[in-house]
């Protein structure tokens, strides 16, 4: 139901020119461009670019000197098959706030639901990895801290919570999200395993 992604400085520019949907020849075949009218944006307005925001907000942070550090990270939620149509805008609302609380507003880089893809509507929600930083003094881009076991464990219980307590009735917890968040490589793993059961039995 929800997934995440952490990505190095390099991969920063592409990653959000993708979800703003400002590359002219989309790799992705699930996107039909005639539909991307209908995505639309829930973090704010800065008065600048999101790639410009991120820029900004990185230079506040201390961050090692690594090419291989993760200084974004994203989120993608996508709305619950049995949820109504109706009802998916503020389902989106509701868990763009939950993300921003989590993990801090001034750290929320871009949010974007599409709806113009193949398969469910779904939210991506990137933002830094920060936490605060004892040695240096102020805040550090950490996404292994911020993103540890605990953390993929909690995400969609306290994400169903938030939902429930704030009057949206959406099912996130199924059976691919009990017992914590699993990886895309670990969830195709089980459907094949699944699929080889049924074939013997």
């Amino acid at each position: 139901m929800a997934s995440v992604q952490k990505f190095t400085d390099k991969a920063v520019v592409n990653q959000l020119r993708h979800n703003e949907r400002a590359v002219q020849n989309p790799s992705n075949p699930d996107i039909d461009m005639t539909r991307s009218h209908q995505n639309y944006t829930l973090s704010q307005d800065r008065g600048m670019t999101s790639y410009d925001y991120y820029k900004q907000r990185k230079a506040q942070l201390y961050c090692y000197r690594r090419d291989d550090v993760k200084t974004l990270a994203g989120w993608v939620v996508t709305a619950p098959k049995d949820l109504p149509i109706n009802l998916h805008q503020p389902f989106f609302k509701e868990t763009h706030r939950f993300l921003e609380n989590r993990y801090g507003k001034e750290n929320t880089v871009l949010a974007v639901v599409h709806n113009d893809e193949s398969g469910q509507p779904h939210l991506h929600y990137n933002f830094i990895p920060a936490v605060a930083d004892p040695k240096h003094g102020g805040e550090k881009i950490c996404a292994n801290d911020v993103l540890n076991r605990q953390e993929l464990r909690n995400f969609h219980p306290d994400l169903q919570r938030h939902l429930k307590e704030n009057g949206i009735d959406a099912r996130v917890i199924n059976g691919a999200t009990a017992g914590g968040n699993r990886t895309v490589r670990e969830l195709k793993r089980a459907r094949e395993h699944e699929h080889q059961r049924r074939l013997i039995f």
